[in-house]
């Protein structure tokens, strides 16, 4: 069972574009250590310096858009962050999932209440979302995504279903 995220957030505006997440120069590098360095380097300077596992990324409408790269969430993924936004597009929404990063689609209101450096507590599987004074209810992720992102990812989830095949397949 994943465990709700306690910590800052980082509010991001509409229309954020994965190149802004990771800028092109460093989406060659597959190296999350080297990645998490660069994550919003240009839109959040200080993200990268200072984030905690826990934090959580707040992001506005259009999250992601543009070319679609693993890149930003295998650096959100090393960096313990999770991440809610207004919207994101298909392509990032499953690159999220796969990537293991815990992820909650917000509605207008929700995101104009949060604000930047807000503590928030955040049960992605339930949808709650606490700030130091209101409650918040997101539609959560379906059983089967947070499967794949409880198991670390979505080589980690294969890897434990094969697993558990073929512990099933000796024991018949």
């Amino acid at each position: 069972m994943l465990t709700p995220y306690h910590g800052r957030c980082w509010k991001l505006p509409d229309g954020v574009s994965s190149d802004q997440l990771i800028a092109p120069p460093h989406v060659f590098n597959f190296e999350p250590d080297y990645l998490r360095q660069h994550l919003l380097a240009e839109v959040s300077p200080d993200l990268a310096r200072s984030a905690k596992p826990g934090d959580i990324i707040v992001a506005g409408a259009h999250f992601a858009h543009g070319s679609v790269h693993s890149h930003p969430f295998i650096a959100m993924k090393a960096m313990g962050l999770g991440l809610i936004c207004r919207s994101l597009s298909r392509g990032p929404y499953r690159l999220t999932v796969f990537m293991g990063v815990p992820v909650l689609t917000i509605d207008d209101e929700t995101y104009c209440a949060i604000r930047d450096a807000d503590e928030l507590a955040v049960d992605f599987a339930t949808g709650e979302i606490r700030t130091t004074d209101k409650t918040f209810k997101a539609e959560p992720l379906p059983p089967f995504l947070m499967e794949i992102i409880e198991a670390g990812g979505g080589f980690e989830y294969a890897k434990q279903q094969s697993a558990r095949s073929s512990s099933h397949a000796g024991s018949g």
